[in-house]
């Protein structure tokens, strides 16, 4: 169940989980960025709920500007046009006020989410032993994980001195340095927003 936010800065962002919403506050902290607020819609099938109740939040007469971010998946197209559909659904969309922004991971325009992201980010030499690994697995057990981009980062986060970490944990410890080129694109959105 939901913990009941409140608005508190002109600016928000909002992603689809709990990672999104660490790696998103990580950055801003990193920029020094103070007024823009970071929470989560709980899962793509969620964000239509989030945006039709977005006026309802208290705080939401302070906001200036929404960053509305989602995973690709399999196509940038279709993502795109759910969020496009889920604005014009909302009583939000009425409001008129509000800056509406969006990022669609990995890099606002290829398929794929923000695990992804985070894998660009990787030397390449630790990715080539990732897919060393799963392709062992795949020869040895016939076995292929569903979602490739999140079992990379699993088997990689595995490998590090303290595994076990979520992806948000791993870029709170800086086991991913979002300093990397890898995230210049989100940086801007960040900026622009």
């Amino acid at each position: 169940m939901r913990k009941p936010i409140r608005i508190d800065k002109p600016k928000l962002i909002i992603g689809e989980g709990i990672e999104e919403k660490i790696v998103f506050s990580r950055l801003i902290k990193s920029l020094k960025i103070e007024d823009i607020q970071v929470e989560s819609y709980e899962g793509k099938g969620n964000l239509g709920k989030f945006l039709k109740s977005l006026h309802l939040i208290p705080g939401y007469q302070q906001l200036q500007s929404l960053g509305i971010t989602r995973d690709a998946d399999e196509s940038f197209k279709s993502a795109s046009e759910s969020i496009d559909n889920f604005i014009s659904n909302s009583n939000f969309s009425a409001a008129g006020t509000v800056k509406i922004t969006q990022f669609i991971m990995p890099d606002n325009g290829s398929p794929g989410m923000l695990e992804d992201l985070c894998l660009k980010s990787i030397a390449a030499n630790e990715i080539q032993c990732v897919d060393d690994f799963l392709e062992c697995i795949y020869n040895r057990c016939e076995r292929t994980p569903k979602n490739l981009a999140k079992a990379k980062i699993h088997a990689w986060l595995a490998s590090q001195v303290n595994p076990g970490k979520r992806l948000g944990e791993a870029v709170e410890s800086g086991y991913i340095k979002l300093e990397d080129e890898a995230f210049q694109q989100i940086i801007e959105f960040i900026k622009n927003i």
